[in-house]
């Protein structure tokens, strides 16, 4: 089952934060740490403040993943169209739950999310190195637009 996040679910979304947060550490260690999620900002998410939603999926009581979005504007750029958008933040599902369709379906309560609020696209980032999520977001209908890079200089 598919519904909004509530403060109960703070802990259990921490943990599942923490996992995410240790595996982006191990993925990527100079620029991550592995902690647990402000839980000033989950209050913000369930409060839906500065257009953020939450939503988790529970399986025999048990929240087993969850997903974080947040409604954005094209920046004020004459070269942008100004359009609307959802920006989905983070997607977690316990690893001992993957590969069973919920993360689609999270996405797909997203994607319902953002009609209702009359966006135009839907956009996300994923670590380069993160491929099981990057082969998620090919199937779910998501195509590459823009790559970030750096470079360390210390």
């Amino acid at each position: 089952m598919i519904r909004l996040i509530t403060t109960e679910d703070i802990q259990r979304v921490n943990e599942l934060y923490f996992a995410l947060f240790k595996l982006t550490a191990e993925t990527e260690p100079y620029y991550h740490k592995p902690t647990y999620q402000n839980e000033d900002f989950l209050k913000s998410v369930i409060d839906q403040q500065n257009g953020f939603v939450g939503y988790v999926y529970e399986k025999d009581d048990l929240v087993v993943g969850f997903v974080i979005a947040q409604l954005q504007a094209s920046p004020p750029y004459e070269c942008f169209k100004q359009l609307n958008s959802v920006y989905l933040m983070d997607i977690v599902v316990d690893e001992h739950y993957r590969g069973h369709g919920i993360g689609a379906k999270l996405i797909d309560r997203i994607k319902d999310w953002g009609v209702q609020n009359k966006v135009d696209y839907l956009e996300l980032s994923v670590l380069a190195k993160n491929d099981k999520a990057y082969q998620l977001y090919l199937r779910e209908g998501f195509v590459p637009y823009n790559f970030s890079m750096r470079s360390k200089l210390k």
